[in-house]
């Protein structure tokens, strides 16, 4: 009885994140706007998360943000006009997929970037192991002297 309750503890504390999140998107006046709502809290970050989108987030922030973007389209602004309305508010961090711009092109190039060296130091490491490792020595007279004696008994 015992292990039976304390499953059945464990299985309702373990839901208990899932009723977080405000899934509640009833009442916009469009299915269209609903779309457009589902489709901006995909693109944007939360900022306290950092690595989940609004839509995923159960930060009070993103709740507020969420918030924030659907009386944007409600006053009827674009989705361009509300991210770049979170953007001035929260920085180039609030959009999932940064801009094409200079600041953000080490972003975009770099893992190409990091590829291209990658081969380009393989290339190089095997080239390197390769090459066969022949020293040039110079035999001292005991071992020439030696080498010839070998080489008379060989004839």
């Amino acid at each position: 009885m015992l292990i039976r309750l304390s499953t059945l503890l464990m299985c309702f504390m373990l839901s208990l994140p899932a009723f977080a999140v405000d899934k509640n998107v009833s009442g916009f006046s469009t299915p269209e706007l609903e779309a457009r709502y589902r489709h901006l809290l995909e693109e944007l970050r939360c900022v306290v998360c950092q690595n989940q989108n609004l839509e995923d987030s159960n930060a009070m922030l993103a709740q507020d943000l969420r918030n924030e973007v659907r009386d944007l389209l409600e006053q009827g602004n674009s989705d361009e006009q509300v991210m770049e309305f979170l953007v001035k508010r929260y920085s180039e961090f609030v959009l999932y997929r940064p801009r094409w711009q200079p600041k953000t092109y080490l972003l975009w190039g770099g893992p190409a970037l990091f590829l291209v060296l990658a081969v380009l130091f393989m290339l190089y490491f095997i080239r390197q192991q390769a090459k066969p490792k022949v020293e040039e020595t110079q035999l001292t007279p005991e071992e020439q002297a030696k080498l010839a004696t070998l080489l008379e008994k060989d004839d």
